[in-house]
């Protein structure tokens, strides 16, 4: 595995520029991200918010186990209805 490893790193420093132009590297393009997004709580359904609680409590309740992090139950149980949701 680390021979492995050594080539690629070896060829992509080497070949690089070539590796990009036939289709071989690392990212095919640059990635655009869209940071205008609006807060979570903010734009989640009344359902859906109450579909993640129920999930959270039946987990609890049958397998003893948190899946989510207990503010984020605290932020669902007081979401309001939205104006946008996503």
């Amino acid at each position: 595995m680390a021979v492995a490893a050594f080539f690629i790193v070896i060829t992509q420093k080497l070949m690089g520029e070539t590796l990009n132009r036939l289709g071989y590297g690392m990212q095919a393009k640059e990635i655009e991200v869209d940071e205008d997004l609006p807060n979570f709580y903010k734009c989640v359904k009344l359902s859906q918010a109450d579909e993640i609680i129920s999930e959270e409590e039946n987990m609890q309740n049958h397998f003893g186990m948190l899946i989510n992090d207990p503010d984020t139950i605290k932020e669902l149980e007081n979401v309001n209805v939205p104006k946008k949701s996503c």
